[in-house]
């Protein structure tokens, strides 16, 4: 039904790919994904995935919201965004204030194991809820005119 008055019916979400690279214009803001696709093969008794030759393209894009699992996040990921880390997690606020959610870098948002560390699925769900209310009230924000 969203699917439907967002995207035209069409369903967005894609499935068997990797993210190569995000790409942003010169004023740093993220223009879209580089994405390839993958396929699962069988190598020494275990399955495998890796990537299809020649199909790599540019999925457009305002935002990426990126779900890293019950490992935790990758620590080059933190680096390459710019967020502090404690204890092998993102840090970010817990303080129940508009900053709820946010890291050291403005623009990036963390939620549920990458936040808080491994835990029940029902916290992850309940975090991910607070950090869309989080992300929506960033991005419908006024925009601060010089």
């Amino acid at each position: 039904e969203a699917a439907e008055m967002v995207n035209k019916g069409e369903d967005i979400r894609k499935y068997s790919v990797t993210t190569k690279e995000f790409v942003g214009d010169d004023n740093g803001n993220l223009k879209g994904v580089k994405i390839a696709d993958l396929e699962w093969k069988h190598k020494d008794g275990r399955m495998q995935m890796s990537e299809v030759p020649d199909t790599e393209r540019l999925l457009p894009a305002d935002f990426v919201f990126l779900a890293l699992g019950f490992l935790g996040p990758e620590q080059a990921l933190a680096q390459q965004l710019g967020v502090e880390v404690d204890k092998g997690k993102f840090k970010a606020a817990f303080s129940k204030t508009p900053d709820d959610f946010r890291t050291s870098n403005p623009k990036v948002f963390a939620a549920g194991d990458c936040r808080r560390g491994q835990s029940l699925v029902v916290w992850g769900i309940a975090e991910g809820r607070g950090a869309a209310r989080a992300v929506h009230k960033h991005i419908m924000s006024p925009v601060p005119q010089n």
